[in-house]
């Protein structure tokens, strides 16, 4: 197995997986959508976004990853906010090593910490990152207000 970091390059492989794991959580597909967004991602350094190849060189993980800090630590920290491994693919142990992958790389780089987020529903991946060392949030509440897309300015 082998794990490398998406360039442009990867940009098509990356799309069709980002594309799956957004239909997971009941999205339509939108390949194209999904190549821009994450082009972009790339281009601008706005995430890190990671492959798992098989030994076939086959993709058999995603996972994008956003660079924030944290001010009571006044460290970084990376927000895991995609991981995804094909349906075809799964029960191969593909999720854990690239969440050790990631746990080793951030650690190496000095990071306060891994934030992530999964459905309540998605008992699986609750298992898995509470197998790796992850811990349910208990301390703070999290609040979200939707904010409603402005309209294009007329040119």
């Amino acid at each position: 197995m082998k794990i490398i970091r998406c360039t442009i390059e990867h940009l098509q492989v990356a799309a069709e997986l980002f594309n799956s794991y957004r239909m997971f959580y009941k999205r339509e597909s939108d390949i194209s959508g999904c190549r821009s967004f994450l082009e972009d991602n790339i281009k601008n350094s706005r995430s890190e976004i990671y492959l798992l190849l098989d030994s076939t060189g086959s993709p058999v993980a995603f996972a994008q990853l956003y660079p924030t800090y944290c001010s009571l630590s006044m460290r970084p920290f990376y927000y895991l906010s995609d991981l995804y491994v094909p349906v075809t693919s799964r029960k191969n142990g593909y999720a854990k090593y690239i969440m050790n992958y990631l746990t080793e790389t951030f650690t190496a780089r000095g990071s306060q910490r891994i934030t992530l987020d999964t459905a309540k529903t998605n008992s699986i991946a609750q298992s898995l990152y509470e197998s790796l060392g992850y811990e349910k949030e208990n301390t703070y509440v999290t609040y979200h207000r939707i904010l409603s897309v402005p309209p294009s300015p007329a040119y």
